[in-house]
């Protein structure tokens, strides 16, 4: 038969046990928080032609190139 003392011990150990799952779940809900609100920076994706383009145009804004390689890459870039 346990004595009084080993109570005492167990029940340390279930409140230590109760502890760490509750340490383990709110560690859950922070993972979780952090991908979700990363999912949703995703949704703002532009494909990758559009960022060339932007690129291209930012290149013939500062003189970077000529208005014809300008139009000639838009025009390849828009295929």
């Amino acid at each position: 038969m346990m004595s009084e003392g080993n109570w005492g011990q167990m029940g340390n150990y279930m409140g230590g046990g109760f502890m760490f799952w509750i340490f383990i779940l709110i560690i859950g809900f922070l993972i979780f928080g952090f991908f979700k609100s990363n999912s949703n920076d995703n949704n703002n994706f532009r494909p990758r032609e559009d960022n060339a383009l932007e690129i291209l145009k930012k290149r013939f804004a500062n003189s970077e190139v000529s208005e014809e390689e300008y139009l000639d890459k838009k025009k390849f870039l828009e295929k």
